[in-house]
């Protein structure tokens, strides 16, 4: 969500035209993010959140909205995606394609304002997510695939900056560890597989939505817990076992984990670690865009989970959990 494609105000103009939000008011740029480009809208009609994207494929955006469409039936919290006039969820613009939510309502919370009790109501929403989207007949692959970053962590083994490519290798490590913890034989369904702080919106002590559904696929449930533990339970340079256990607990109150989820969770959570350490480093730390442009987030973050995770090991991570 930061700004890479520098938009007219012309353009904001055709899209309210197109989508029928009224006359512009006001536009912002919200630099958060990695890979697009975002903004807040402001109407006469409204507020609402235009997103311009030049990697996604049309494929991947009807993945999407098709998605939020079957939330939406099953009442869960999630974003509301407007239409064109002619009832398209997407138009190409600007040599890429524009999408149009209502603004959600709501603050995000980070630590160290988080309690067991937000973990826990957390955890229940997504046990949610994952019970309701069984009946969803939509497929999406993982783009981000061990064998994805694989290819992300070869190249940086490569870099000039002998710093990184040290680190690179010592993820290939971690990479394979977390490979041959991951057994498979596990119920597959769409997960999040984004679920940051950034992405969720609180209405009091209660979860408001879940937004931010581009990484949405079909994977293992377990990596979405453990994804969304990664981000959400560690602080200060270590997990918060309170924090972890509340999460759990909420989720299994949805959906238990069966056994074999259970002795899978460790590798999902290396192989999260690892991938978001050096996704960070390629969108982040090598990302050319000014800081106006870009809210940066540190890799080193995301090292030093890894880094936990492989000196704790799979009893270790188990006790962590409270399994």
């Amino acid at each position: 969500m930061a700004v890479h494609t520098a938009l007219s105000p012309e353009v904001f103009t055709r899209v309210a035209d197109i989508f029928g939000l009224g006359s512009v008011r006001s536009v912002t740029p919200i630099p958060q993010g990695s890979i697009n480009t975002n903004h807040r809208l402001e109407t006469d009609t409204g507020r609402y959140f235009v997103r311009h994207t030049t990697v996604r494929s049309s494929d991947d955006l009807r993945f999407e909205s098709a998605l939020l469409a079957h939330l939406a039936a099953y009442h869960f919290p999630s974003p509301v995606q407007l239409t064109t006039r002619d009832g398209a969820t997407f138009v190409e613009l600007e040599g890429g394609r524009v999408s149009v939510f209502r603004w959600l309502p709501g603050e995000e919370l980070r630590h160290p304002n988080l309690t067991s009790e937000h973990l826990e109501r957390l955890g229940t929403e997504l046990g949610k997510l994952h019970r309701d989207t069984q009946s969803f007949s939509g497929s999406r692959t993982n783009p981000y695939s061990p064998d994805v970053v694989r290819g992300w962590l070869a190249e940086l083994s490569r870099h000039p900056d002998a710093t990184l490519a040290t680190i690179a290798g010592e993820l290939e490590r971690l990479l394979d560890t977390a490979e041959s913890q991951r057994l498979g034989l596990e119920p597959l369904g769409v997960i999040h597989a984004d679920l940051f702080t950034d992405n969720v919106k609180w209405l009091g002590g209660s979860v408001g939505a879940f937004f931010d559904f581009e990484m949405a696929c079909r994977e293992a449930y377990g990596l979405d817990l453990v994804i969304t533990l990664n981000a959400w339970c560690f602080d200060g340079g270590g997990y918060l076992p309170e924090l972890c256990e509340a999460l759990v607990r909420g989720y299994q109150d949805i959906r238990p984990l069966s056994a074999v989820e259970r002795a899978n969770l460790f590798g999902h959570a290396l192989f999260g670690a690892v991938r978001f350490t050096a996704s960070r480093i390629r969108d982040y730390h090598l990302s050319p865009l000014p800081a106006d442009k870009l809210v940066r987030k540190d890799y080193r973050t995301y090292l030093a989970r890894a880094r936990a995770l492989s000196a704790m090991g799979p009893s270790g991570y188990a006790t962590l959990l409270g399994l």
